[in-house]
């Protein structure tokens, strides 16, 4: 089932972009501000946004382009009524289709 909201992960403290649910497990997509992440002793860019989601806000966005797959749970309650700008969506449906990383939890069975 597919859906479209942001919210705040609390396992990877940042807002997340959630596009899709499976069984009790969400997709998402982490936005950040920072334009480099060190991911075993290697410097990795993330990928820079046109706009951020939150109109109000005036920072720079950044998205990690990774696939996650996390349990429902870790994310916050609240939904924020945020919205990509049209030049940026073409970004996030080029990572939607790459490789998933999943969380270490036990995947429920097909």
């Amino acid at each position: 089932m597919s859906r479209s909201e942001f919210c705040w992960s609390k396992k990877r403290k940042h807002y997340s972009y959630l596009f899709k649910d499976k069984g009790n497990f969400r997709l998402n997509i982490i936005i950040s501000t920072k334009s480099t992440r060190i991911l075993h002793s290697k410097v990795k860019y993330n990928i820079r946004l046109i706009r951020h989601p939150n109109k109000v806000s005036k920072k720079e966005a950044f998205v990690i382009p990774f696939v996650y797959m996390d349990v429902a749970s870790t994310f916050g309650e609240k939904s924020y009524m945020w919205s990509f700008d049209k030049n940026d969506k073409r970004k996030i449906k080029r990572i939607k289709r790459k490789k998933i990383k999943k969380a270490n939890v036990e995947l429920p069975p097909k």
